[in-house]
């Protein structure tokens, strides 16, 4: 197995909360290291205290690593500490490789130099020529997007703007490891699609990424792996849903979660009151038989609520996305004829055939009064959506759906051979997917 593209070991940084004694420790420790003085990195001096406390961990090739917490947990600074830009004062960090580090609105750019210019620079610092810069240019400028703007300065660029930028010039240059730092949360939902989708692209190539985030769509959609950071100190290291599910709930006992119940697996505990008289607990889909969903297949949908009192009637609904929730798949609604019990129940629905192609898919829910009068309660809106994972047929066809990105599969039928006349209700031309009026199934891709 070969070593890890880069090895955190025991990662200590200090900061000091008091101006005047930060300055007083910083000409010591200068003075120290000018005269061979070692510094104990391990004791705390007067008013200073710990910014990131014994972190470690290892990234390998081809691995996303989220890394998550609130503000001031020290995310920032790791990454600023890994790319060397940092002084640490205790452990180690080795990096394998070219590696480049991309913070919220760019790579560092020069404000008064243009686009271009700055492509050069940032190109430089990793090392490369201005020959080696060139011929990655065009698709640099092409990814960006940015038209005639690449040729003004980058202090008139808006906060999307540098965001395309810096990151077309970090994916382009093609590092063997790269930081990001919140930049996928800037900028449009299709320039967000199209990062993902190079993300994707590039750990398949063997790259490695360390994505800082407080997006937890994308680090879910992301990361195998995440580390949740509080106050400096690892408070786990593992699987990306754990991890996140940890870091909710944290937020929810402090009060400062992103959204009153969120929890990304739709495992709750929601209390309801006299302002918020139904909860939605969570959303599931569930194969009718059998423990796996497979495309194709008939399932069920499930809504778990929770309601102070029993109601008549109600309106209710549910919308199905992708994991990164930039594409809005289907919907259904029933306005109606359900109701809801006092206590915990739950409102279902029959999909007779699962129109979904294998992968990872994010559910919404909302409850509502009838008539549009208003609503209830919602799921996935203000909060993480639940996640399934839907199975497809492990065959050529199955195949060609997952290798040209097919969302769903389109249930039609064949109509006998003959020319179009037309006229809407005409026969349609000879079908080799399957018999002539038989019933088959189409893939309809995501573009």
């Amino acid at each position: 197995m070969p070593p890890p593209l880069v090895e955190v070991e025991d990662l200590g940084k200090k900061y000091c909360s008091d101006l005047g004694r930060s300055l007083r420790y910083g000409l010591a420790d200068i003075f120290g290291e000018l005269v061979g003085r070692r510094r104990d990195g391990g004791a705390l001096r007067p008013g200073e205290f710990w910014a990131l406390d014994g972190v470690a961990f290892t990234l390998a090739a081809g691995e996303c690593l989220g890394v998550i917490g609130p503000n001031g947990a020290g995310k920032s600074t790791l990454v600023r500490a890994i790319h060397g830009r940092l002084p640490i004062d205790r452990g180690r960090v080795r990096v394998r490789g070219r590696l480049a580090a991309l913070a919220e609105l760019g790579l560092g750019f020069d404000e008064v130099q243009s686009g271009r210019e700055n492509v050069y620079n940032a190109a430089a610092l990793l090392g490369l020529s201005r020959r080696e810069t060139e011929d990655r240019l065009e698709a640099i400028l092409a990814f960006a997007e940015l038209g005639d703007f690449i040729e003004a300065p980058v202090f008139t660029y808006s906060a999307g703007m540098k965001a395309r930028l810096g990151y077309s010039i970090a994916a382009h240059l093609d590092p063997d490891v790269l930081l990001v730092d919140e930049v996928l949360a800037v900028g449009d939902l299709a320039f967000r699609r199209k990062c993902v989708q190079h993300i994707l692209a590039s750990l398949g190539r063997g790259r490695a990424l360390m994505l800082v985030s407080h997006d937890m769509y994308t680090v879910q959609n992301l990361c195998t792996r995440t580390l949740y950071l509080d106050h400096g100190r690892v408070q786990l290291l593992g699987p990306t849903r754990e991890a996140v599910a940890l870091y909710l709930e944290s937020r929810k006992r402090e009060g400062d979660a992103p959204g009153d119940d969120a929890d990304p697996l739709g495992a709750r505990d929601v209390a309801t009151s006299e302002r918020d008289p139904v909860a939605i607990l969570g959303v599931e889909l569930r194969p009718e038989s059998g423990e796996e969903l497979l495309c194709g297949e008939p399932a069920r949908l499930v809504v778990r609520y929770r309601s102070r009192e029993a109601r008549e009637a109600i309106f209710w609904g549910f919308q199905i996305a992708t994991a990164d929730l930039l594409v809005q798949i289907g919907s259904a609604a029933f306005p109606t004829g359900s109701g809801l019990v006092a206590g915990d129940g739950a409102l279902a629905c029959r999909i007779p055939r699962l129109p979904l192609t294998a992968g990872t898919y994010a559910l919404k829910a909302a409850i509502a009064e009838p008539e549009g009068r208003g609503l209830l309660a919602l799921h996935g809106y203000d909060d993480a959506p639940s996640l399934c994972d839907v199975r497809g047929a492990r065959e050529s066809v199955g195949n060609y759906e997952l290798i040209s990105g097919d969302l769903i599969l389109l249930e039609v039928e064949a109509t006998p051979g003959g020319q179009f006349d037309g006229s809407g209700g005409g026969s349609g031309a000879p079908s080799s997917l399957g018999a002539p009026g038989g019933s088959t199934a189409a893939s309809a891709a995501s573009s």
